[in-house]
């Protein structure tokens, strides 16, 4: 218990002729002392004083006006310090005795937390396990992470109850150094030294993938081919119209090193990047790995054709510019009159068409080429007869 209290208050001078206090006694606690004292019924009160020592001077820090206490609690007191008092009784004026001194330090802070293990989760994930504090008045732990920018240790989390010892931290970068250390406190208020630094490294990101390849002559798909990354458990296709490195969004996930990307369109062009992705969920960095550009097979090109007039025969000369024909289609239309006509296809498997044609008509042919996976030119060569 605690008596009135009047703060930096110096007392009256002293009568040495005044009953004084016999028996003055302190006991410690973290962060308060209690002060224990006979009692003199015949004075009106005590006053009692705490030796400051950054101004190396005696502050009254109490004034007991009931001469039966005999007990006052200092409190707000730090753990470890060494602290003096003074008590003198006061007679009806106020006039104080001789005092009677006692010297007693606080006790220690509490010991630190015991570690005992922390490791990384998954990505971006650690945890930190420690012992409970022996200590019944611990009520919760403080955890901080140092911060190396900032060169200190930050509070990070509070955690509850005593028992509870055990912390996962989270949005962590991949590959980086973390350190970790432990505070108990106490329900009043009292922190234990801090504990010894716990050290753990997130997982790390797989290495970039680097060779990374595009097909460029199939037709409607793209075919990717890239280098095994060892430990990776899938890997991540991401895609963009432009090489630009910010425009690229996820696509598609593979587990195999090859990947087909069926498109359905000739000479369409896309931009690839390709991430590895460990069991621990981290990925190689995105913006380290290099684009490749796919395309699929465009339509072969357009036919060159000479033609030789025999007579009622014409023959076609067929020139692939690619070198990407197998064959040609001839479309013929024969033009009988303004309002008749007909058409017929035909198929040339060499580079040598003939075809009979009757003089009184006029012909217009298209010529297209066709190559091994049947894509016809998007644009015929035009030939016409007359």
């Amino acid at each position: 218990m605690s008596g009135c209290a009047t703060l930096n208050k110096p007392a009256p001078t002293s009568n040495p002729n005044l009953p004084t206090v016999k028996k003055f006694k302190a006991y410690p606690d973290r962060n308060a002392i209690a002060l224990f004292w006979s009692v003199v019924p015949q004075m009106k009160g005590y006053y009692i004083q705490r030796f400051n020592a950054k101004n190396n001077k005696w502050q009254q820090i109490a004034t007991i006006k009931n001469p039966y206490k005999s007990i006052y609690v200092d409190t707000d007191l730090k753990p470890g310090h060494i602290y003096k008092y003074k008590i003198a009784t006061f007679d009806k004026n106020g006039i104080p005795s001789l005092a009677k001194e006692v010297t007693q330090a606080t006790l220690p802070k509490l010991q630190p937390v015991v570690p005992l293990e922390a490791k990384p989760l998954t990505k971006g994930e650690v945890k930190i396990i420690f012992r409970p504090h022996p200590n019944e008045r611990v009520c919760k732990y403080i955890i901080q992470r140092y911060n190396n920018k900032t060169t200190k240790w930050e509070n990070l989390a509070t955690i509850s109850p005593r028992l509870n010892v055990e912390y996962i931290d989270k949005g962590l970068e991949d590959g980086k150094i973390y350190k970790y250390r432990i505070i108990a406190v106490t329900f009043d208020g009292i922190k234990s030294f801090p504990s010894t630094p716990l050290v753990v490294s997130t997982y790390p990101k797989p290495p970039v993938i680097l060779k990374i390849n595009a097909s460029t002559d199939l037709p409607k798909k793209i075919k990717l081919t890239f280098s095994p990354v060892p430990n990776a458990v899938y890997y991540k296709i991401y895609i963009s119209d432009i090489p630009d490195n910010g425009s690229f969004t996820f696509y598609k996930k593979t587990n195999s090193t090859v990947f087909i990307d069926h498109i359905n369109k000739d000479g369409f062009t896309r931009y690839y990047k390709v991430t590895a992705v460990s069991k621990h969920g981290t990925e190689s960095l995105l913006s380290d790995t290099p684009v490749v550009m796919g395309q699929t097979l465009p339509k072969p090109s357009t036919p060159i054709v000479s033609t030789n007039r025999m007579g009622n025969t014409i023959e076609f000369i067929f020139t692939s510019p690619d070198n990407r024909a197998v064959k040609y289609l001839i479309v013929r239309k024969e033009s009988k009159s303004l309002f008749k006509s007909n058409t017929k296809k035909f198929i040339a498997d060499s580079n040598r068409f003939t075809d009979t044609i009757n003089p009184k008509y006029s012909y217009k042919y298209k010529i297209y080429e066709i190559d091994k996976y049947g894509l016809i030119s998007n644009k015929p060569a035009v030939i016409e007869v007359n």
